[in-house]
């Protein structure tokens, strides 16, 4: 029962999300079982999945960064301007895209890292600042004109005939993260990071450089979610990407309720994006008005959040007794010891 218990927790999150492919299938299966509606579910989440994954990062090491939706949203009007005014290449485009959007990232990392600044104050405050440089930049205009099609082939090119290439593109990323996050020395010490600073600190850990690595590759990740929006839209909002944070948290924290529980993962915050837009679509198909997908979305973060807060105390309280217990057995050990130096025909 034990095992059948772990292993229902483990995967959670994906036999919550098969259960709703399986329940709104069964409701509408003419439109929502289909491989165009499921193509559709896949490139909607591409753009949030790169932002969940890179606001997770600094959740790792203990930060909240709240800047990323803004990141994004420069990076959307950059990606629509620099090619619809300009006539830049893409290619160039997503080098000054991800270099500013890394810039930003650095600038917060600092801050946050070095100066040890309240990362929810900067980032807010950073963010509110791009705001404003997006709408000078665009003059709150939609940016739609003169963007080539072999750009927005990018992000519109369904592979099979469903598979939308944004998709891949997050999962590729994702990969990436994960392998970076589980194997690597880095990944290990961002862990360790947010686990217990003094700790880390005790066995060299550079907490101020993990800090700001951790912002870096947050905003890096919000400023490609912001250049692959444009290639799947084929235009450029100054907010639209800004409604991507609620959800984006949201998928993070629970992202600790599956797989490795008590610890923020990259396949749970995918398929935590994925969970959350399945959800959403299926309640549209539904019927349900426009104000649902806030709604649900609120709902979903204040139960993420109480969820991975009651996992990651539950970690800590089993890693507690299982240090007690290691005492307790070496506490014997040590008297056995000092009582046969005591008596050395003792057995």
């Amino acid at each position: 029962m034990r095992r059948i218990n772990h292993f229902l927790s483990r995967f959670s999150l994906l036999i919550a999300l098969l259960m709703l492919i399986g329940f709104f299938s069964l409701i509408r299966p003419d439109s929502f079982a289909t491989l165009e509606n499921a193509g559709s579910i896949m490139s909607d989440g591409a753009v949030l999945s790169l932002i969940a994954v890179g606001v997770m990062v600094p959740m790792i090491v203990g930060q909240f960064d709240v800047a990323p939706g803004f990141i994004a949203s420069l990076g959307v009007m950059l990606t629509a301007g620099l090619q619809s005014n300009n006539q830049w290449p893409w290619p160039l485009v997503l080098v000054a895209v991800l270099a500013i959007g890394a810039l930003i990232g650095l600038l917060m990392g600092v801050l946050v890292g070095y100066l040890q600044l309240n990362s929810l104050v900067v980032s807010l405050g950073v963010g509110s600042v791009l705001s404003g440089i997006v709408l000078v930049y665009s003059g709150g205009q939609v940016i739609y004109k003169g963007i080539p099609p072999n750009f927005l082939a990018l992000g519109q090119t369904r592979l099979l005939g469903f598979v939308p290439l944004p998709f891949l593109y997050a999962l590729a990323i994702a990969a990436v993260m994960w392998f970076v996050l589980t194997y690597r020395p880095a990944g290990r010490r961002l862990y360790a990071v947010g686990g217990g600073p003094d700790a880390a600190k005790l066995i060299g850990v550079n907490l101020s450089r993990y800090i700001a690595m951790s912002f870096v590759v947050s905003s890096t990740l919000a400023s490609l979610a912001g250049f692959v929006q444009v290639a799947r839209l084929g235009a450029g909002h100054p907010t639209a990407a800004q409604a991507f944070l609620l959800p984006a948290f949201a998928a993070a924290f629970l992202s600790a309720t599956s797989f490795r529980l008590g610890f923020y993962n990259i396949w749970g915050a995918f398929l935590a994006v994925y969970l959350v837009g399945t959800g959403t679509t299926g309640l549209f198909m539904l019927g349900a008005d426009s104000y649902v997908q806030p709604v649900f979305n609120g709902v979903v973060l204040v139960g993420a959040v109480t969820l991975a807060r009651v996992l990651i105390l539950r970690r800590n309280r089993r890693l507690a007794l299982a240090r007690a217990g290691d005492q307790q057995n070496v506490a014997p050990l040590e008297r056995s010891t000092v009582s046969d130096a005591e008596n050395p025909v003792a057995g």
